[in-house]
């Protein structure tokens, strides 16, 4: 523990970016240290695409290691370049005004009740809960518990101070839930799924003549759903322009409808997104921008064929997930015969673009149009 705590305070009295990596878990957080006590630290954190996300803190015992120089965070660096020197919308990061006299934790747990932030907290057994802080006393937290994907689920729950081991404050996310404490306490609404491909094709039609957002489901890895509306459908496919998880465009998703497990109409997830819209379009921040929400498709044509030549012609990343489950991120760059090569980025080769064919039929999904792909193609176009 000497060790991290060393690291983390010449972090801190240097402004160094660092990935702070936490114990048994591939999860990190790449930051700049500040503030450190006996038994905890705080941070001030960034998304993989470079953007400000708010705050953590951390107990040392969570911490593995505190890594200063590293392939992932070089990239970092040059991604915080390029936010910078785009003016991509990034969430504030409000200064932390902190008393040396009083611990670390009381203090994030102190002003999220003084100002009723809601906090992400992980504890001690790997637990995660949700919720706004009601009351606080010398050893322990009581707090309002809330489930974003079932509203009737809220609690009261305390908490014994030992038992926190990270928490995240005033991010993205969290700023928007804020912003949606009714929404969240209010009454559950009960879930409408559409199963069966003539039941969900209808709902697609539907959805887009009506321009509402529904979540999709897909049958494999169906824990990565989305919400978007409908921008073109046919037999074979549809095309949904997303809203990501804190309510901005996300860019645009092709899926093959026979790919599709089921489609949600209405709960209480769906809901708090569309509010979360409506917050960032009052705010002007629904849409970053080097991003383009209002491109329209051809439901007439093969859309995937469709959508990869013009990758092709404009050299335009794509994440492209096939029916075995492998994903590539890349840039294809010849379709012939039904055969799609591609040049994509490996994670343990980042520096060196993998060559690899697929066959167009085995491909079940193409996202394209998002920020990472915006990204990457300007990161790499600087380099040349």
């Amino acid at each position: 523990m000497d060790e991290i705590i060393k690291k983390l305070r010449y972090a801190m009295e240097n402004q160094a970016l660092v990935n702070v990596i936490q114990v048994d878990s591939s999860i990190f957080y790449t930051g700049a240290v500040i503030s450190i006590d006996r038994v905890g630290t705080i941070l001030s954190t960034y998304t993989d695409d470079g953007l400000t996300n708010g705050y953590v803190y951390l107990k040392y015992l969570d911490i593995f290691d505190v890594d200063f120089y590293s392939d992932d965070l070089s990239k970092m660096e040059t991604q915080m370049k390029l936010v910078k020197s785009l003016d991509l919308l990034s969430t504030e990061q409000p200064e932390i005004k902190l008393n040396k006299k009083v611990d670390l934790l009381t203090q994030v747990l102190g002003s999220a009740f003084v100002y009723q932030q809601p906090l992400l907290i992980i504890q001690t057994d790997n637990s995660m809960i949700e919720g706004f802080v009601s009351a606080i006393g010398k050893h322990q937290v009581e707090m309002m518990v809330f489930d974003k994907f079932n509203s009737g689920n809220v609690k009261r729950q305390t908490i014994g101070k030992s038992q926190i081991q990270l928490v995240e404050f005033k991010g993205r996310e969290l700023n928007l839930l804020a912003n949606s404490k009714k929404l969240l306490l209010t009454n559950h609404v009960q879930t409408e799924t559409i199963q069966g491909s003539l039941a969900i094709f209808a709902t697609l039609h539907r959805s887009f003549e009506l321009g509402r957002r529904v979540i999709m489901i897909p049958k494999i890895n169906p824990e990565l759903f989305f919400i978007g509306q409908v921008k073109a459908v046919n037999a074979d496919a549809v095309i949904f322009a997303v809203v990501d998880m804190n309510g901005q465009f996300g860019g645009y998703e092709l899926i093959r409808l026979e790919e599709i497990d089921r489609i949600e109409t209405k709960s209480d997830y769906l809901r708090l997104i569309n509010h979360f819209v409506s917050l960032n379009m009052a705010q002007v921040t629904y849409l970053q921008p080097v991003l383009n929400d209002d491109r329209s498709f051809d439901a007439t044509v093969d859309l995937f064929v469709a959508i990869t030549e013009q990758a092709i012609n404009f050299k335009q990343f794509l994440r492209i997930k096939t029916n075995d489950g492998e994903s590539y991120f890349g840039v294809p760059f010849k379709l012939e015969k039904g055969k799609l090569s591609v040049r994509y980025l490996d994670k343990d080769k980042p520096t060196e673009p993998q060559l690899k064919e697929l066959n167009l039929a085995n491909i079940d999904e193409l996202a394209f149009g998002y920020l990472d792909t915006f990204l990457e193609k300007k990161r790499i176009m600087d380099l040349k």
